[in-house]
């Protein structure tokens, strides 16, 4: 009875006063990051999934005819992205202008990249046996640029050693900025040398033996690239006796220095550093030197031949 008449008073109320309503929830706008969305995209060979679609590879045998006339595709056009942060770290200064030791008459300036940084998560073999042993794909890359640039200052060849640094993680939009704002009365070339990994259950594990090779990398649609792709790939063959897994481009989510560079640009994948019999032959002083050779004729034949 009592019940009843409670709840006659409440409706009671409602009719006069009307009911409250909770109030609505309102779910905050779903917003993108620019900056997350960059960083996701993949940076080198490493990170292109094994069954993408979009890869397009070629044979560097294949003949390539650059028309001089024509002016290379535009470098920025296939992601509507912003650009990254800027990452913090103490800036080397940069080395003094070196007088070249022969007498050469450059066409290019070489932009030399050396792949990532001691920061970038990632980017490591499994332990050797030892438990001790690991090959950083950083230390190496900036060794293979080292012996380039010993090579070059020998030769008289002008090139730009983009990121000295060590203690850098990936500095995308650094590296990016640093070659195109240097200055240079003659054209740029941008060469970025990396190695490999294929897939695998965890960092812990090695890919497949049948995952090997070098492969190079450049601007899909332009023709200046897949020339000077084929060039670096011939010469690192022939030098090192790796399998060939042949030039490679991407027709979406290019390659962030490929594509933001405003200047004729390739990546070199120089072996696969999660392969363990690959990994044992880059960990060799003999075929480093052999990898940096191959970077340093390739340069030379560019140099002395034009494209």
């Amino acid at each position: 009875m009592l019940q009843k008449i409670l709840e006659a008073i409440r409706n009671l109320f409602n009719a006069l006063f009307g009911t409250k309503k909770p109030p609505k929830k309102v779910e905050p706008p779903k917003t993108t990051d620019p900056d997350k969305s960059n960083v996701n995209k993949p940076q080198d060979g490493a990170d292109v999934k094994p069954d993408s679609t979009d890869v397009k590879e070629v044979s560097e045998e294949v003949p390539i005819i650059v028309d001089p006339t024509v002016p290379d595709k535009e470098f920025d056009t296939d992601d509507d992205d912003e650009d990254l942060p800027e990452e913090e770290f103490v800036e080397e200064k940069p080395a003094p202008d070196k007088k070249p030791k022969k007498d050469h008459k450059a066409r290019y300036l070489w932009c030399l990249d050396n792949g990532h940084g001691q920061k970038t998560a990632g980017k490591r073999s499994p332990f050797f046996g030892d438990g001790q042993l690991q090959f950083r794909e950083y230390e190496f890359n900036r060794d293979i640029v080292r012996r380039i640039v010993e090579a070059l200052d020998e030769k008289g060849v002008q090139y730009y050693n983009v990121v000295p640094e060590v203690e850098i993680g990936d500095f995308l939009q650094g590296r990016v900025d640093r070659a195109n704002n240097k200055r240079s009365s003659i054209p740029k070339v941008y060469v970025s040398i990396h190695a490999n990994a294929g897939p695998s259950a965890s960092m812990q594990d090695w890919t497949a033996p049948s995952i090997n090779g070098i492969e190079t990398w450049y601007y899909h649609g332009s023709k200046r690239g897949q020339k000077i792709a084929s060039i670096f790939q011939k010469h690192l063959i022939e030098e090192t006796g790796f399998n060939s897994r042949g030039l490679k481009s991407r027709a979406r989510s290019q390659f962030f220095v490929i594509r933001k560079t405003r200047m004729t640009a390739i990546l070199t994948e120089n072996g696969f550093y999660n392969n363990l019999a690959e990994c044992r032959e880059l960990m060799k002083e003999a075929v480093r030197q052999q990898i940096a050779d191959a970077h340093v004729k390739a340069i030379m034949e560019i140099e002395l031949n034009g494209l």
